[in-house]
């Protein structure tokens, strides 16, 4: 948001942004049937400005808008993962 702000020169403070995620499990560890489930995300983003709001609600729109990290989590993107045992690599 703050990279946002500085670009559009908007004077924001006290940004803070606090993400709360909701997960649960089903299945068991012993039986190998285990597995874990992300049921969603809360965002909540709070700050301090005397900017206009329409400029605020267009910086959290844009900013929303560019954030990596909540692509991923709403997309489907890719995860590739290698696994090394000991240095080695190791193929599931």
């Amino acid at each position: 948001m703050s990279q946002v702000a500085t670009k559009k020169r908007l004077v924001i403070r006290n940004e803070k942004v606090n993400v709360t995620g909701h997960f649960h499990e089903l299945g068991s560890v012993l039986r190998g049937d285990a597995e874990g489930f992300c049921d969603g995300f809360e965002v909540t983003i709070s700050l301090d400005s005397d900017e206009d709001p329409k400029e605020i609600r267009e910086l959290i729109r844009l900013a929303r808008q560019m954030c990596f990290t909540e692509k991923a989590l709403a997309g489907s993107t890719p995860v590739q993962v290698n696994h090394y045992i000991n240095g080695q690599n190791f193929e599931i």
